[in-house]
């Protein structure tokens, strides 16, 4: 049953994807035909996901060959939480573009790409060797250089496809180039006998080796300075694949860093955490500074996107500098991871609600000039309202599920506090947290209560209007059920930690 389950969580979406490009063989310009597949397929593989959850940890050889030579497919917490997100965005990302691209052709590539993204993010998650990582992560940026690119009667999404293709295929080759460098140092690429042969203390190959992982996986991720690709694909791409890079591909890069770095190298053998914390300031303060000139909503989102990865991986910055640097503090460490776990899921449904929400305003009015939105929540209700609740929930306003990620991560920083870094780090997150809080009550301000410029505006239909407002309802969910997905967080904590 447990290899069924880990399996199926790959396979389904790829047989979904053959279907649809076999059925539209027959069926022509049948986008709800196709979208009703895709979400079948996705349906499948959430029931596959169930069955799993109760099983962990699990692992599958493909094949049947074992390690370090077999592919090798495992289930912790930490990739299952991951792969819940991937299933939970991709069905309300799905729905939604029934109706939000009912007016576009070629749907049938477009749902076979979505599924084959959802395949290529669930693959990196469960991956048991680099090797196997590495042929879905190239599946996943594949499948999103297409989605980026899909509307190419414009220039725009050409264009902006094409930058994601050339920088994330630069940062890909990096990163294997970092996997090289550990194949050559344990003649292995199955991740856990990796970890238990690489040599006891530190060694130069194996820092060149954090450098090149973290900088390859780290374009995807959108870590200053390789974060450039985002605000360009954002405005380019449909806005339920917007709300697909900010919400979980961007995730998947990070996670992959994680991955590799935590279980594979360690952060008691390896000083990486000093690293990580430097480049997780430097990417929410470079790109928070950038959100205030935007007045195209989409790229405003895409850097507070950016700036919200830096969270996470500041996040992993202290768990790493704990771990290494003051192991009787190891709580600290998993306090800090716990918090990065929960800013994880609480962007993914955050960004995803304002990506959705937006794209709502955007489909009513052709434009996505700010200034254009002003006063759309008097016209746009139940999209307004559920913009505004993401909005402050990202914005760290209390008591919404964003601000307890955010407290929970500044308060591991203040634990450390006899240490000058953490204690600067701490301050900085601090000034960058209310400064993400200005604009996006800022942003509130000009959609919610100037007046109305567009006047002949109106609600969105309920294929559109639901997956918002589901993402709406679980904003609020996970703020009253905290001690309960807090729970889950540690668990996730643990699963890097042990």
């Amino acid at each position: 049953m447990v290899a069924l389950g880990l399996f199926d969580l790959v396979l389904f979406p790829i047989v979904g994807a053959a279907g649809i490009v076999a059925i539209s063989s027959v069926v022509k310009e049948r986008g709800s035909l196709f979208g009703a597949f895709a979400i079948a397929s996705l349906s499948f593989m959430a029931f596959a996901l169930f069955q799993t959850v109760g099983l962990i940890p699990s692992s599958y050889w493909i094949e049947g060959y074992p390690p370090p030579l077999g592919v090798v497919l495992c289930a912790d917490s930490f990739s299952l939480f991951m792969v819940s997100l991937f299933v939970l965005m991709g069905i309300i990302v799905t729905l939604y573009s029934l109706k939000y691209m009912s007016e576009d052709s070629g749907l049938e590539k477009y749902y076979a790409l979505l599924l084959l993204l959802i395949s290529g993010l669930t693959g990196v998650a469960i991956s048991g060797d680099l090797f196997t990582l590495f042929v879905f992560w190239e599946l996943m940026c594949i499948a999103s250089y297409a989605l980026v690119a899909f509307r190419k009667d414009r220039w725009e999404p050409i264009e902006a496809g094409f930058k994601y293709l050339v920088m994330s295929t630069i940062g890909s080759l990096i990163a294997l180039y970092g996997i090289s460098i550990l194949y050559g140092m344990t003649g292995t690429l199955n991740i856990a006998e990796i970890a238990s042969r690489m040599p006891s203390s530190w060694t130069v190959e194996g820092y060149f080796s954090i450098a090149m992982i973290i900088s390859g996986f780290g374009v995807t991720a959108a870590i200053f300075p390789f974060h450039s690709w985002l605000p360009d694909a954002h405005p380019a791409a449909p806005s339920p694949i917007s709300a697909l890079l900010s919400g979980v591909v961007i995730k998947a890069g990070a996670y992959s860093i994680l991955r590799v770095l935590f279980i594979v190298l360690g952060p008691a053998r390896y000083d990486f955490g000093t690293m990580l914390l430097i480049l997780g300031v430097a990417t929410m303060t470079v790109a928070n500074l950038l959100v205030f000139p935007q007045r195209d909503i989409k790229r405003f989102l895409a850097f507070s996107s950016i700036a919200n990865v830096g969270i996470i991986i500041t996040a992993a910055g202290v768990a790493a500098y704990v771990a290494y640097h003051s192991p009787a503090d190891i709580y600290v460490a998993y306090l800090a991871l716990a918090g990065g776990a929960f800013h994880i899921l609480n962007h993914a449904i955050g960004k995803g609600l304002l990506f959705l929400a937006s794209g709502n305003f955007i489909h009513e009015i052709k434009s996505r000039d700010i200034v254009d939105l002003e006063g759309i929540s008097k016209r746009m209700p139940y999209s307004g309202a559920s913009f505004s609740l993401g909005a402050l929930s990202l914005g760290g306003i209390p008591p919404l599920a964003g601000f307890w990620s955010k407290l929970i991560i500044i308060l591991s920083l203040l634990y450390m506090s006899s240490a000058p870094l953490m204690m600067a780090v701490a301050v900085i997150m601090i000034l960058n947290s209310l400064f993400s809080a200005a604009y996006y009550i800022w942003l509130i301000q000009r959609i919610s209560f100037k007046p109305v410029k567009a006047d002949g505006a109106k609600e969105a239909g309920p294929l559109m209007l639901v997956p918002v407002l589901v993402l709406a309802v679980l904003c609020v969910a996970v703020t009253l059920a905290l001690p309960y997905f807090l729970e889950i967080m540690n668990s996730v904590a643990n699963a890097l930690l042990g």
